[in-house]
């Protein structure tokens, strides 16, 4: 769930009892939601609630539901600060959920202190994931961003001078009340997001005003909400109240419930049996492949990318679009090692790539002296920039644990050595620049035996020519079951595959490996 966001919906007529949750998931997920609303007559005049002062909802319980299952709860309140002429937003949200077997707990916390107008005054978050926490603390003085992360006994700073206004991730919903709604509306603005710890742009627009008998929704005006390459679709009232929410086209809604059911969440014991997240994502195939690390040319057609994320190229895959049953697929062709296409001619890479590949991020130390020293080590003696990759991944692979918890950086990666594959590939990334060799982040598909096509972190280094590099399979030259669907330099920028995660039908046509069984 990090990086998703709190997707708040607030009602009181619908999802009296529970049974309507599951209503609701079958309506969306049968993509007939449409069918569901109908437009309504928009007011004459715009809706707007001059201040934050004048906001009558005050203190709210919200519940989460995943892909059909409750998966946690938050609360919500806006208090006033009378001598200050400030409020502070306070939110805690609990998530549970399994995934590969294991019990996933997540606990969030944060308070936002914001003027009248909702602009960031001063902030304080804290995280609880897999029983790690993580603490952050800032605000905006005199222009200048600033904040100080606490994780272990680690404690890293930040400053940024800010070009114009910046709001937390909290009054995401409240932004266009206080502007005014009308359809047709559209509004930009930027927000520091804790949970990604980035500056990110928020863009929103009014496009309906609209109702649902079938799920008591009544006339509201519906907000499509742009963040991290997703969109979120709300349905706020003339009176300022969110009323439904959908993200990840349907898949996440949340619903106001009272705080008797919310702390019901946590005591539960039947809650979360499925594997939400492992049912949602897997990519099933009618044909099996057999040792998947050892496959080195497949062709495969993938239904749910095209429209949704660029055809990526190279190293070593091809991709285009086919017509096929009326509808427009992707097709990719995956060679690994030498016998890639794209690995002669070698692309050079110019001086802005070069920099931005090379640049520490606040997810990616690579300017630390432990990762300096370490990776300066583990690539001594090294001639080449093809042999300190093969020196760090071996390294990574070995060094890092496999364990499913997830890790905010690089740097936490060095101390616990343990995570999943974006740890690995987090550190490898952080090490691999440190060194001095360009290395950006990939994300897409890999296939696992006995399962399907799951989704995946690994990275491609720069070393004379772009290879492939997976830590956690300790691969230079990837298998050819990695399908590269997003890529970038900061972690971030990997977010937007999560547009077609539980979209994704795939069909392979041809493949080879040198599998005896």
């Amino acid at each position: 769930m990090e990086g998703s966001g709190y997707f708040i919906v607030q009602q009181k007529h619908i999802l009296k009892k529970i049974r309507w949750l599951w209503i609701l998931c079958l309506l969306l997920l049968s993509a007939c939601t449409p069918l569901y609303f109908q437009a309504h007559r928009p007011p004459l005049e715009p809706f707007r609630i001059q201040s934050l002062e004048n906001f009558p909802h005050r203190e709210l319980w919200y519940g989460f539901v995943f892909n059909g299952e409750k998966v946690g709860f938050t609360h919500q309140t806006i208090r006033p600060i009378p001598e200050k002429q400030l409020f502070l937003i306070t939110s805690e949200a609990h998530l549970r959920i399994r995934f590969l077997g294991m019990d996933k707990r997540i606990t969030m916390i944060s308070e936002d202190t914001v003027r009248p107008d909702l602009t960031l005054v001063s902030y304080h978050y804290e995280q609880q994931m897999d029983g790690k926490p993580l603490q952050i603390d800032g605000g905006v003085v005199h222009g200048y961003f600033w904040a100080v992360q606490k994780m272990g006994q680690e404690t890293k700073t930040l400053e940024k001078k800010l070009d114009g206004p910046l709001y937390p991730t909290s009054v995401i919903n409240l932004y266009p009340v206080l502007q005014g709604m009308a359809v047709g509306s559209s509004y930009r603005f930027t927000v520091f997001d804790s949970q990604t710890q980035s500056f990110e742009e928020v863009s929103q627009s009014v496009v309906a005003f609209e109702e649902s008998k079938k799920l008591a929704l009544e006339p509201s005006f519906k907000i499509d909400t742009h963040l991290h390459g997703h969109t979120v679709s709300t349905w706020i009232t003339p009176r300022g109240e969110t009323l439904l929410e959908f993200a990840m086209g349907g898949v996440l809604i949340t619903y106001r419930e009272d705080e008797t059911h919310a702390r019901q969440f946590l005591s539960e014991a039947s809650l979360n049996k499925k594997d939400l997240i492992l049912d949602f994502s897997l990519v099933k195939t009618e044909k099996a492949l057999p040792c998947p690390r050892e496959t080195s040319f497949l062709e495969i057609i993938l239904d749910g990318i095209s429209g949704n994320l660029p055809l990526l190229q190279g190293p070593g895959q091809e991709a285009s679009e086919r017509q096929l049953n009326g509808k427009t697929m992707a097709v990719y062709r995956i060679h690994t090692g030498d016998a890639s296409p794209e690995m002669s001619p070698k692309p050079s890479l110019d001086s802005v790539n070069r920099r931005l590949y090379l640049a520490a991020t606040h997810h990616l130390e690579s300017d630390h002296p432990e990762i300096i020293k370490i990776a300066s080590e583990v690539t001594s003696g090294a001639v080449t920039p093809r042999e300190k990759v093969k020196r760090l991944t071996g390294w990574v692979a070995r060094e890092v644990k496999d364990e499913y918890v997830d890790s905010f950086s690089a740097l936490e990666v060095l101390h616990t050595r343990k995570g999943e594959c974006q740890a690995h590939t987090l550190l490898y990334t952080a090490m691999a620049r440190a060194v001095g060799i360009p290395t950006k982040l990939v994300a897409g598909l890999v296939y696992m035996e006995g399962l399907g096509f799951l989704y995946h972190s690994w990275a491609e280094s720069y070393a004379d020519g772009w290879v492939t590099v997976d830590p956690t399979f300790n691969q230079v030259g990837v298998d050819a079951t990695h399908i590269k669907l997003v890529e970038g330099p900061s972690w971030t920028s990997t977010l937007s595959v999560g547009t077609v995660v539980g979209k994704i039908k795939a069909r392979i046509t041809d493949h080879r490996n040198s599998c005896k069984r």
